[in-house]
């Protein structure tokens, strides 16, 4: 889609966004596909046009989509050198397992070959094509010449209507679960822990945020200090907590030593039953508030940042207090909540552990991690 509308090269569509001043970029993410671009003022008139000739009527040309699926699958080929995305791939694909959340945006060998032009050309006009989209404008431009310039170039937008994105519950697999992504000759092993995490929904979402954040999302949290501060195992320690329709994943990710590795993920299981279980320090919760509204600033000082805002909102249900009310959100959660949600919504014995690493060197100490009830080896170029 990227590379023009019908009735346009690709050279010839470039050259139009260079006349213009413009970018235009297309993004698929697991809940949504954007459209954006960025003009000079005086050119958002012909912006919108050649927009809407591209929405309208993408030329999906067999020629640029056979290109496209080449560069596909060498991009999947260049991923087997990444370890940290070998990991965090493996990693979706167990706690998820069959679950659509499981899936690789990216494909694989398989799926790539499965795609023909046709039926990209029908997914787009039964998904995208069909008025199934948002208009948003930001910047220098009144409401009512945006609202003008939209119905002109957009006529029928204004009844589209949501499409039934249903997905099944996720479900967490009981007990502690190891893979070992096997690659030879690893000095170095990348390293995720995780389990279900929350709701987009989740009335205990925004608990759920202050306390990881006070666990693992800053540099003075008990993760980074214990496993780079006083061990030096690991240059990067965090923890990350993910939200969706249905329940996402919540995970630490290090990159200790293979000689540290099982040593580290012991470490990292005991600050989490100490997390679960004790829950925040107060000093620990309110540092977390502040550096949360503090950097709640930079979500929002553009006015593309602020569109992007009010598109999840349209687009993935978001609740509108969210994003007005987020400063007291944060500010109002209390220790107890905080720890309240984390003993609610993350099982310290119900993980997945994924490592990528050289089996023969760490399968032994990660079998005998506290509570593995199982551990598999998959090879690095079958992930």
């Amino acid at each position: 889609m990227r590379r023009g509308p019908r009735g346009l090269s690709h050279q010839r569509f470039e050259d139009r966004l260079a006349s213009l001043g413009a970018r235009v970029s297309v993004e698929v993410s697991m809940r949504s596909t954007r459209i954006r671009a960025t003009v000079l003022r005086r050119n958002l008139r012909p912006l919108l046009a050649l927009l809407a000739k591209l929405v309208w009527h993408p030329a999906l040309r067999s020629a640029d989509f056979s290109k496209l699926k080449r560069q596909a699958q060498a991009a999947l080929s260049a991923r087997l050198d990444d370890d940290q995305t070998l990991g965090a791939l493996r990693f979706r694909g167990a706690l998820f397992g069959a679950h659509p959340y499981g899936r690789a945006l990216s494909g694989n060998s398989a799926s790539l070959r499965r795609i023909g032009v046709a039926r990209a050309r029908d997914f787009y006009g039964r998904y995208i094509g069909g008025n199934n989209f948002v208009v948003g404008i930001a910047g220098d431009v009144s409401d009512r010449e945006a609202r003008g310039l939209i119905a002109e170039h957009f006529p029928k937008v204004g009844h589209c209507k949501r499409l039934d994105t249903t997905v099944p519950p996720t479900r967490v697999r009981s007990g502690r679960h190891v893979v070992i992504v096997d690659k030879p000759e690893r000095k170095q092993t990348q390293l995720f822990i995780g389990t279900l995490g929350a709701r987009t929904r989740d009335p205990k979402l925004f608990p759920l945020i202050v306390s990881n954040t006070a666990f693992g999302g800053t540099f003075s949290g008990p993760l980074m200090q214990q496993v780079r501060g006083v061990r030096g195992w690991s240059y990067g320690a965090y923890s990350r907590l993910l939200h969706s329709t249905r329940r996402d994943a919540w995970y630490m990710w290090t990159a200790p030593a293979t000689e540290y590795s099982a040593d580290c993920a012991a470490l990292q299981l005991g600050l989490l039953d100490a997390w679960v279980g004790q829950g925040v320090k107060k000093a620990e919760l309110s540092f977390a508030q502040r550096y949360l509204i503090n950097s709640h600033c930079f979500d929002r000082d553009t006015p593309s940042k602020r569109l992007e805002a009010r598109l999840d909102i349209e687009l993935l249900g978001i609740p509108r207090r969210y994003l007005d009310r987020h400063d007291a959100l944060i500010a109002g959660v209390t220790r107890d909540e905080a720890s309240e949600a984390t003993r609610s919504r993350i099982s310290p014995r119900d993980l997945t552990i994924v490592v990528v690493a050289t089996a023969d060197d760490v399968a032994s100490s990660f079998e005998a991690l506290p509570g593995v009830k199982s551990l598999e080896i998959v090879p690095f170029d079958r992930v």
